[in-house]
């Protein structure tokens, strides 16, 4: 078994792990906030449980907080799959540092200029978090290589 002091990469992927988990889970939170706000439900259960009838269509903010969910589903379980695999590959602590804050400040700038509806700063936040994680992978196929 490996000892958690040869992943000298560990402790910055638990703290990205986190702070990705809250980014999502306070969009999820600002999402149920937003249609309570806005009393749109488009859920017939949703709609009765609130005295309401259904509506035909998410009012957009909520709309807009779910495809920023839909685009995290997407992607931060390729970003969590690299990151573990660099960790695991034994990656030191500074590059991961640089790697795995870069990324989780690129998604939550993402995030915000996605519920801003800002272009082309959703387009360009997106690409840098996806050309980190390129930079994972090319890390990882070059250690990968040295240890083979």
């Amino acid at each position: 078994m490996t000892s958690i002091s040869a992943l000298p990469a560990l402790p910055a992927f638990a703290f990205a792990l986190v702070a990705l988990f809250a980014k999502t889970s306070l969009t999820s939170v600002l999402q149920v906030l937003s249609r309570l706000r806005a009393g749109v439900f488009p859920i017939p259960e949703d709609a009765r449980l609130m005295g309401k009838k259904p509506a035909q269509a998410e009012a957009d903010f909520v709309r807009r907080c779910a495809n920023v969910w839909r685009n995290d589903t997407e992607n931060l379980p390729l970003f969590v799959a690299l990151g573990l695999t660099y960790v695991l590959l034994g990656a030191p602590a500074g590059s991961a540092q640089l790697f795995f804050g870069a990324y989780v400040v690129l998604r939550y700038a993402h995030t915000a200029v996605f519920l801003l509806g800002l272009q082309p700063w959703r387009a360009i936040f997106f690409l840098a978090g996806l050309a980190v994680c390129w930079a994972i992978a090319a890390h990882c196929v070059a250690m990968a290589l040295r240890l083979a």
